[in-house]
């Protein structure tokens, strides 16, 4: 273990020790609700995600670029979500959720920041709220905070403002109790316009 600890060290200290650039950018695209999040029903028959309903995102970022080829970025993005309506016991449900995600990704850029394809894989905190909406009753809502996630995904950068990527998303939630999903996890493909600014 010893012998591992030092290379490491050693890898760690010179990406810090070298110059590091900083830039900001936008990015915004639409998010495609996969696996139970898409299509999970309770036994009634209704459903508890998405129902195969589209989503929207945006929100800004932040790069530290270490090297040609190292990336830190942190992000906070906006997700949201509308569920196709369905007809239930003669009345119409639809499911709204929203996503608000804070986190970092570590980015592997194949050539440099400012041309050619990427890869990264992060990790994010989010704020989960649902709400089921059944014409001629209430609203129910759930309220999930602090929920970890990860995401992994690539992209290709055009020039040094504009790059268009595609990614995973997996938020882990609350199955059961008041504030319960019914699901474990939420998980959405996304596809992405970046925009950066400072480069």
């Amino acid at each position: 273990m010893r012998s591992l600890a030092l290379p490491l060290l050693l890898a760690g200290s010179s990406l810090l020790a070298q110059s590091t650039t900083l830039n900001a950018g936008l990015q915004a695209g639409l998010n495609f609700p996969i696996g139970d999040f898409a299509d999970k029903k309770t036994p009634y028959g209704d459903y508890l995600g998405a129902n195969d309903g589209l989503g929207v995102h945006f929100g800004g970022h932040l790069d530290f670029n270490f090297t040609q080829n190292h990336q830190l970025r942190l992000i906070l993005n906006a997700n949201g979500f509308a569920s196709k309506e369905q007809t239930l016991f003669g009345n119409t449900q639809q499911n709204t959720f929203s996503v608000a995600q804070l986190g970092a990704d570590y980015l592997f850029n194949m050539t440099s920041p400012s041309h050619g394809g990427y890869f990264f894989a992060g990790l994010n905190v989010n704020k989960v709220k649902a709400t089921y909406e059944l014409a001629g009753y209430p609203d129910v809502e759930a309220n999930q905070s602090g929920r970890m996630g990860l995401r992994v995904g690539g992209g290709y950068t055009f020039n040094r403002l504009f790059s268009l990527e595609g990614h995973l998303n997996s938020v882990s939630v609350e199955k059961n109790g008041s504030d319960g999903l019914g699901m474990d996890a939420l998980t959405w493909l996304s596809v992405s316009a970046v925009f950066r600014f400072g480069r």
